[in-house]
């Protein structure tokens, strides 16, 4: 070794120091950051903790991933997550290098998200009570220029009443591209995201929007649909939230919602198809649900059309984005319309967008 030392010069032994302090390094850096990540997510998130599971680097393409990240309610416990997620992966984004900005691709895959409700405090997780902004700007350092999310799903629980409530959103799809605008777009809206997911395992949910993030009140135009809901699939939710529950029937809803300035303006197209409520052999265990029940049969009765048997209205609305007025009469005279002039188009109508929205003054 002491030969092979000697036979070399002073730059070539500079340059293998400097290698085998790189190699050291790379070996030991990611066991590091894992420490850091694990320390904080134990000792300075306020009312949760964390833990990831395992995190390494790819220095070819400027990324790191993190593996098995769960936080969870301090009082619950880790068996009880409120969030976990299988991977994420940050990388560089070039394209915003090529632009002169340090921006980052985010992808995370295999989330899961459990919300809890129930009128007892220290039941409940909705994670109301915590500053997230904080805890994702440490696992996620550098702004982003595009986002995807797969293979997630959203769970609201509740386990007050003698039916637990579970409500999925699973088969979860999010993707965000050109968030802080590296292709210098000069379109009001120069940001796009497109979601789709499944709702309690039948109806099909999609979503597209354009949107602003850079503008000091963040702008969007959106459009969303839900495509025949098998209705029964939320019976322990209604029973337990309303009280009622069906026997029958679909759920679709149709919907544009633009924003800009604080403002807001957008419609919603429900339609209630072949539904039934109470069934021949209904019992009746509150009288809260016997009127319930009693008022939204009749209600479908009067109003469903009669020749494709369903219940629909467009419900507009327009004002503030914190409060918009909803225009309440517009909407009964939709749902009188569709039963007895002219059955409503299940479709979005496309008759809002961004220039609809009225200017701050």
């Amino acid at each position: 070794m002491k030969k092979l030392l000697k036979s070399l010069g002073k730059i070539e032994i500079t340059l293998v120091a400097i290698v085998v302090f790189l190699v050291v390094v790379r070996i030991f850096l990611p066991y590091g950051i894992k420490y850091g990540i694990n320390w904080y997510m134990g000792n300075k998130i306020e009312n949760y903790k964390g833990h990831i599971e395992d995190f390494d680097l790819a220095l070819y393409r400027g990324a790191y991933q993190i593996q098995g990240l769960k936080i969870w309610e301090k009082a619950k416990g880790p068996k009880q997550p409120l969030v976990f997620i299988k991977d994420i992966d940050l990388s560089l984004a070039w394209r915003g290098i090529f632009a002169g900005k340090l921006l980052g691709d985010l992808k995370v895959d295999g989330m899961k998200l459990d919300l809890v409700d129930s009128a007892d405090k220290k039941k409940k997780q909705m994670g109301e009570d915590q500053d997230w902004k904080t805890v994702v700007g440490k696992l996620v350092p550098i702004e982003l220029e595009s986002f995807r999310l797969t293979n997630s799903e959203v769970h609201l629980y509740n386990n007050d009443f003698k039916v637990p409530v579970d409500v999925v959103l699973d088969r979860i799809m999010v993707s965000a591209t050109n968030i802080k605008n590296t292709d210098k777009s000069k379109e009001l809206l120069p940001s796009t995201m497109e979601a789709s997911a499944r709702l309690q395992k039948s109806g099909h949910v999609t979503a597209g929007a354009k949107i602003n993030l850079l503008s000091k009140i963040p702008a969007f135009e959106s459009k969303m649909a839900i495509d025949k809901l098998d209705i029964t699939k939320l019976n322990d939710f209604f029973k337990g939230y309303g009280p009622f529950t069906f026997t029958s029937g679909n759920f679709s809803l149709y919907g544009e919602v633009s924003t800009r300035d604080g403002r807001v303006k957008g419609y919603m197209k429900p339609f209630f198809e072949n539904i039934d409520v109470i069934s021949s052999k209904e019992k009746f265990d509150s009288p809260k649900r016997f009127f319930f029940e009693m008022g939204i049969a009749m209600s479908n009765l009067i109003l469903r059309n009669s020749e494709n048997k369903t219940v629909a209205t467009r419900v507009d609305f327009e004002g503030a984005a914190k409060g918009p007025d909803i225009k309440t009469w517009d909407a009964l005279w939709g749902s009188i319309r569709n039963g007895f002039v002219e059955a409503l188009k299940k479709k979005l109508d496309n008759t809002v967008s961004i220039k609809d929205v009225p200017k701050k003054d």
